[in-house]
């Protein structure tokens, strides 16, 4: 069986704490509209569950059971993050080239199935080479709630991971939306052995510096993967205002990099030429705006796919290897 390699280039349904979530949504109404309408639904279709009873996943794997009954395409998978089962759908390949699998993480108050920007991308992704795998994260009580659930997160992304491998595929690629990026950045930071080749941050902000041990810039400074800031100009205030700062952490990353000659991953970059770019080119680093979207992209997804792919193509593109041989 021939086992897919990375190239080597010469060149939901919680209820938000609203004291903590609105700060952050001041550029779409129509987000705080969609969760309230979310949560409502949730209410309706489980009225006995009370808040206590979510913290504990039970609620999570009924939501999971009935978005398994309802999904309209992918293969439905549980998988194991250690404690508990979570629930995960897989999308194979549909081009007939493979190149690699993308680990899908979704926002705050999303689920592996959300209509928007999740599901466009897991069913599209395949029809261009690449796999999907979308992971059901822990119930997160606030946007900040990822920190104090990062280990099982990460468990999560390793057990996706694993899944894949044991598909044949080593040419991994992590991809997360809002929170789903967070936690992403802080996984990539942390695990610098991880089976991961590239990393999409859709959406990626930067909060209050001082709400966790270590911020997202300071991650972002030791990620050692080719990286994809992809973001919409009408996104979040946290996410827009502080583009620049991710992008001078992230040159902070690609200089040491290239000063310490450990530049194995960032060889696979056709764009940049040395680190000393503008900040939205180093050999590790892209960032995007789609002008005109929003936080959840409505309307611009298939853009958001096309800018995608076209960076995976250049930065992260597996080739087939004869495993016999």
């Amino acid at each position: 069986m021939p086992t897919l390699k990375p190239m080597n280039l010469n060149i939901n349904c919680t209820h938000p704490n609203q004291n903590q979530l609105t700060p952050c949504f001041k550029k779409d109404n129509n987000l705080k509209a969609c969760i309230i309408l979310a949560f409502t639904t949730c209410l309706i279709a489980f009225p006995c569950l009370t808040s206590a009873e979510t913290d504990n996943g039970s609620f999570r794997i009924e939501m999971s059971q009935s978005l398994e009954k309802g999904l309209l395409s992918g293969k439905p998978e549980w998988l194991n993050d250690n404690t508990a089962k979570f629930f995960a759908v897989y999308d194979v390949d549909q081009s007939g080239q493979p190149k690699g699998a993308v680990i899908i993480l979704h926002d705050a108050d999303s689920h592996p199935d959300k209509p928007e920007i999740i599901r466009p991308l897991r069913s599209n992704l395949p029809m261009h080479g690449w796999a999907t795998i979308s992971v059901q994260l822990p119930y997160l009580a606030s946007i900040t709630d990822y920190s104090n659930k990062q280990s099982i997160i990460n468990q999560r992304i390793n057990s996706a991971a694993n899944y894949l491998q044991s598909n044949g595929i080593n040419n991994i690629v992590l991809l997360g939306h809002g929170t789903g990026a967070m936690a992403a950045t802080a996984y990539l930071s942390a695990q610098h052995d991880a089976p991961i080749q590239a990393f999409i941050a859709i959406s990626l902000g930067i909060l209050d510096q001082n709400e966790k041990p270590e911020s997202i810039s300071q991650q972002l400074e030791k990620i050692t993967v080719p990286i994809l800031d992809i973001f919409g100009s009408n996104d979040l205030d946290h996410i827009t205002n502080t583009a620049r700062s991710r992008a001078l952490a992230a040159r902070i990353s690609s200089n040491a990099v290239t000063s310490s000659k450990q530049i194995g991953s960032y060889k696979r970059s056709a764009i940049a030429v040395s680190s000393a770019q503008k900040f939205q080119g180093y050999i590790s680093y892209r960032q995007i705006v789609i002008k005109g979207a929003s936080h959840d992209f409505s309307g611009t997804t298939r853009l958001l796919t096309k800018r995608i792919t076209g960076w995976l193509e250049r930065h992260a593109k597996g080739i087939m290897i004869d495993t016999a041989q």
